[in-house]
């Protein structure tokens, strides 16, 4: 029966509101229903959203080890002997004018210039850590300041030299060994008083062995002072490379020292320039010792020196494509020079 048919309102109104009530189940069911398909499809929309996701990352992470794989092997890296080099980078390498810096941005900036060996300052902090300073000064942002106490290490590491540059422990260089497998560091202590020498290297070598590290030790060159100090180092450690250096013992009797070097498979002897003659450079290239000479930063200097027997200098700012142009001209005669010039462009840039 139509609703329109009943004529009492009364009677109408109770007939719909009867009807409505078969209906509410039904419609309730039918909502929830819904509601529960929705969620589910979005539930499910958003699993797949995040399967996809995760297997385009692993993916993405695949192809990015692959990517550095080969990269790797493309550019396979070799330790060559450190004195095939002729080029030292002086305190890390200089920047922007700036020497001493002994920092790892000097680092990165000289290691795509092409040097493989890199000679660091090294002085203990207050705490005892070992980092890359010349002089502790009243000015820790200047590395070249004075007349001041070790810093703590956390002063140190918190004071950027000139506002720029990262000051650099030790174990940062140990770092960048692990990550470039082709270059040398060279110790510079500061130090001849044995005690001091005990413990700075104590300290070298432990940080190494607490890092996990200590097989990079084997590309350390050690700079040496005096006889007792390579003795007092290697019962320490027993470091397969060592450069004497001659600044601290001016008056040291040349011919014995290069004995000394021979007996104990000492590659290198370093002298500031007013030490340098030919005399003592035929004496070092005779027993098969590498001459060095600090810090030279233009080519003429450069040619000068290695005239008269210098194999190699340390350097602030010379890139090392320069300084192994100006050993080949003194050394090749001008025919092989221009030669060489003519097969390897490269050698003439």
């Amino acid at each position: 029966m139509k609703l329109s048919q009943i004529k009492t309102k009364e009677v109408r109104d109770r007939v719909r509101k009867s009807r409505y009530k078969k209906f509410i189940f039904t419609f309730i069911v039918l909502f929830l229903i819904l509601i529960v398909s929705v969620c589910f499809h979005s539930y499910y929309a958003h699993q797949k959203a995040k399967k996809n996701a995760t297997a385009k990352a692993q993916q993405k992470m695949e192809n990015e080890y692959k990517k550095a794989k080969k990269e790797a092997e493309k550019e396979k890296t070799s330790l060559k002997p450190w004195y095939t080099y002729h080029g030292i980078a002086h305190a890390l390498g200089g920047l922007n004018g700036k020497q001493y810096l002994n920092s790892i941005d000097g680092f990165y900036s000289n290691y795509q210039k092409g040097y493989r060996i890199f000679e660091m300052d090294l002085q203990l902090t207050s705490d005892n850590v070992l980092v890359g300073r010349h002089t502790w000064g009243d000015n820790l942002s200047d590395p070249l300041s004075k007349h001041g106490d070790p810093a703590s290490y956390r002063e140190f590491k918190n004071t950027k030299l000139y506002g720029r540059y990262k000051p650099t422990s030790f174990l940062d260089m140990l770092n960048a060994m692990e990550r470039y497998k082709d270059f040398y560091l060279m110790t510079d202590s500061k130090s001849t008083d044995t005690p001091t020498v005990q413990k700075e290297f104590s300290t070298l070598v432990q940080t190494a062995k607490k890092t996990g590290k200590t097989e990079y030790l084997d590309r350390l060159i050690v700079q040496i002072y005096n006889e007792n100090m390579y003795y007092t180092i290697k019962k320490i450690y027993p470091f397969k490379h060592f450069v004497y250096t001659t600044y601290k013992q001016r008056d040291v009797a040349f011919y014995k020292m290069v004995k000394f070097c021979k007996k104990n498979g000492i590659e290198g002897v370093t002298s500031p320039q007013n030490d340098i003659n030919d005399y003592r450079m035929d004496i070092l290239a005779k027993e098969g010792i590498y001459g060095f000479t600090h810090t030279v930063n233009n080519s003429y200097f450069t040619k000068e020196y290695m005239k008269l027997g210098v194999y190699g200098i340390y350097s602030d700012f010379m890139i090392p494509s320069e300084i192994n142009k100006n050993y080949l001209e003194v050394y090749c005669p001008k025919f092989a020079s221009r030669y060489m010039k003519t097969v390897i462009p490269a050698l003439g840039k």
